[in-house]
């Protein structure tokens, strides 16, 4: 996992000044503390001669001890917070960049819900357990050190090494419970993490299909499988507390019992009251960490099952990495080529087997076929959304692999028959399409768009918040802020999978003339079943399972007769084939 810390490369410092002042206030706790207990109860309380100047620098010890105990315990913990944060962040950021690193096909297979939860929860258990653990990880073990030299030292202060070793194996059969409880919250806590995938999976799947789940009267099936997944990760949540919260009470049972049998030892051997005092103490502090140990390896545990989600995030394997030597494309002409192409989302299932087709450049193209014909695929594959699996994509006769995707799609304008909106304004989700445009420049497209006249009825115009994924807009208002886009990328390949769905009769019409202004020098893939759409292109080519079945113009086919004749009649009748 350290690979994936770039932050700890800015914190050497950090860590350097932590472990010192953890040094300083883990001695001061375990070794200083009964040291001078020892010394103030037998050079202070057993005499009754001390001069006032002696007197009042034994009692200024224990503050000065405590004074430098608070300070080093405070920078100890605060610096590092420092280094915590730095790491949290690196994970994050980490966190992100493979989310727009991975392919396509991996959000196909994994829900949304789990990846918000290795994103946010499982990145918040580790923020939550390092609070802790930055308190722990260098002041109690330094603190259980220094106490074990401290009864050692008074052990031979006394002359008896029985006691001495009575004393070590006590503290040491404390770690028992730490080693047994600290498996098990590992085992608990990573199957609380996986149903608390499942829960938030349920809750964004509902989200995302609110309208569906009252149209369709799903609220008391949706609100039982919640309950199912909420119950379910109570359970696996309660498991863990329960390992969690016996390590320190195993461990203070332990300790009581040790420090009985310690004073029972020590009265039978006459031990003197200020060495057993300070013994006494010394043999708490001992104890003490130790508790605070197996609070801090159930941490750990806490942590190391979180971090392994994470790990197996970072570790997905990403889209193909680019070329050493990538080509630059440069005044491309848009001369596509298909050839010979092999893809499937499904090894068992091919969409495409040995396809090719060829696409002149500056001429639009309308791909139509029945469902599962490969149209969307074929533009999904020529924006490398998606890797072939054989055969070559070319662009101007340069194979697409040979480029970077940044440099591909910079020269394609997109536009998805559900165009996903951000949450702000009209203005920020138009300059999606080129981000350094200028006003006039982002004005000329929403004319073009035919989107102005209903802008200029929104609150502040295009300066008005749409909210989140545009849902204050209507599906038509939102497919032309998409228009807009690719008129203001003004690329040399444009493609309109199904773009005007959601568009009225008036409306498409009203738009259909800036289309045809959009066409021109450029090649223009369009993927409709909107068959007014396909009477003004250069050519229709159909589909159908994979595979190119027929193409000429819109007039043509439909006197030539066949499968685009079936879908333009199934379509003039309102049904699919």
């Amino acid at each position: 996992m350290l690979k994936y810390l770039d932050g700890l490369r800015f914190c050497r410092w950090q860590i350097f000044f932590a472990f010192v002042t953890g040094i300083i206030n883990g001695f001061a706790s375990g070794f200083g503390i009964p040291i001078l207990l020892k010394y103030l109860v037998g050079e202070v309380f057993s005499r009754n001669d001390i001069a006032p100047w002696l007197l009042a620098y034994y009692c200024s010890l224990p503050f000065a001890l405590i004074f430098v105990r608070s300070v080093c315990g405070f920078l100890n913990t605060y610096l590092l917070a420092v280094v915590g944060q730095a790491i949290l962040k690196s994970i994050r950021l980490k966190i992100f960049q493979k989310i727009q690193r991975l392919p396509l096909a991996f959000f196909h297979k994994t829900s949304s819900g789990d990846v918000i939860s290795r994103a946010a929860n499982d990145v918040n258990i580790i923020q939550s357990c390092f609070v802790s653990i930055a308190h722990e990880i260098f002041q109690r073990p330094i603190t259980l050190i220094s106490g074990l030299i401290a009864v050692i030292f008074l052990c031979q202060r006394v002359a008896n090494g029985e006691t001495m070793l009575l004393l070590l194996i006590l503290v040491g059969l404390s770690a028992i419970p730490v080693v047994i409880f600290g498996r098990w919250v590992w085992e608990y806590n990573l199957i609380a993490q996986e149903k608390i995938s499942h829960l938030t999976s349920r809750l964004t799947a509902n989200l995302s299909t609110v309208q569906e789940v009252r149209a369709f009267v799903r609220e008391d099936l949706e609100v039982r499988d919640y309950r199912h997944c909420n119950n379910d990760y109570s359970k696996a949540y309660l498991r863990s507390c329960k390992a969690y919260y016996f390590i320190v009470p195993s461990i203070e049972i332990w300790a009581a019992i040790g420090i009985g049998i310690a004073a029972c030892y020590g009265y039978c051997l006459r031990i003197p009251g200020d060495i057993f005092l300070a013994l006494g103490t010394a043999l708490f502090l001992v104890y003490d960490p130790v508790k605070n140990v197996g609070r801090l390896y159930g941490n750990l545990q806490c942590s190391f099952s979180a971090l392994s989600r994470i790990e197996s995030l970072l570790d997905e394997e990403e889209v193909d990495p680019p070329p050493h030597n990538p080509v630059c494309l440069r005044d491309i002409r848009g001369d596509i080529h298909f050839d010979d192409v092999i893809f499937s989302y499904d090894p068992k299932r091919p969409v495409l087997q040995h396809f090719s087709l060829h696409l002149a450049a500056g001429r639009s193209y309308a791909l139509v076929g029945p469902s599962g014909a490969g149209k969307t695929t074929l533009a999904s594959l020529l924006l490398r959304f998606y890797e072939i699996q054989g055969g070559c994509i070319s662009i101007d006769g340069i194979n697409v692999s040979h480029l970077t995707t940044e440099d591909l799609r910079h020269h394609i304008a997109f536009v998805p028959q559900a165009p996903t909106l951000v949450s702000g304004t009209v203005y920020e989700n138009i300059l999606w399409g080129r981000r350094n445009a200028t006003q006039q420049e982002v004005e000329r497209a929403v004319r073009n768009a035919h989107a102005d006249k209903f802008i200029a009825d929104l609150p502040r115009g295009m300066h008005t918040p749409i909210g989140e994924d545009g849902h204050l807009l209507s599906g038509g208002q939102r497919q032309r802020i998409a228009i807009a886009r690719a008129f203001l990328r003004d690329a040399p390949i444009l493609i309109l999978d199904e773009a005007t769905s959601a568009l009225d009769t008036q409306c498409e019409s009203d738009l259909r003339d800036s289309l045809k202004s959009l066409f021109s020098n450029r090649t223009v893939i369009i993927i409709s079943h909107r068959f007014s759409l396909l009477s003004f292109v250069d050519e229709v080519i159909v589909l159908d399972c994979g595979a190119v079945v027929r193409r000429g113009t819109h007039g043509e086919l439909l006197r030539d007769g066949g499968l685009y004749k079936q879908l333009y009649l199934a379509h003039t009748h309102g049904y699919d084939l």
